[in-house]
């Protein structure tokens, strides 16, 4: 369903689609389906392990409770690695998540995980400065900055994929440091 939805987009790619491509017929999909949304789940659920698969021990590298200031760097790089590396799944998410609406028009529940992601974010951050290694701001709106600068770079890697995800991510890295940046003291006396 993954290769269907990233190069069909989400509307076009229908269960026979998939059992075509997957060399088995539309009966046997729908024997471990019972309907394109719960396809489309199994999809979601498959692409979010394969992340945490990829980002978890990449981030844990950095080791973020001991350097928090150093997190920033790891966590953009580290996502824009994982899209370049796993660019079919990528592409299906992006497609999904821009067709797989409730009623209301809301992304899928099953999306809620970047909330979480933003939570763990600031958490870090917060650590930062606590520590006095990351200046004064809020916390919980500079991850959600950070995840939608890199939310904005898998749409446009999605819509090109020739983009310098490395250079784009060394400029977000520069960006975010600098915003996070504590501000040094002159050591005057005002």
């Amino acid at each position: 369903m993954t290769g269907a939805i990233a190069e069909l987009g989400f509307a076009r790619a229908s269960v026979a689609e998939v059992g075509r491509r997957a060399g088995v017929s539309k009966g046997v999909v729908t024997y471990h389906f019972a309907a394109k949304e719960d396809l489309v789940l199994a999809v979601i659920d498959d692409v979010l392990a394969s992340m945490r698969e990829y980002l978890e021990p990449r981030l844990l590298e950095a080791r973020p409770l001991e350097f928090p200031e150093r997190f920033i760097a790891a966590y953009v790089t580290e996502w824009a690695g994982y899209y370049r590396t796993h660019s079919r799944q990528v592409l299906a998410l992006v497609r999904i998540y821009n067709s797989f609406r409730d009623e209301s028009g809301r992304p899928n529940p099953a999306f809620g995980v970047r909330a979480d992601d933003i939570a763990i974010v600031a958490r870090v951050l917060s650590l930062g400065q606590d520590m006095g290694r990351l200046g004064s701001f809020d916390a919980h709106v500079m991850a959600a900055l950070m995840k939608a600068a890199l939310d904005d770079l898998l749409i446009q890697f999605a819509d090109n994929p020739d983009l310098d995800l490395e250079t784009y991510a060394a400029a977000l890295v520069r960006l975010f440091e600098q915003a996070t940046r504590p501000i040094p003291t002159t050591g005057r006396n005002r």
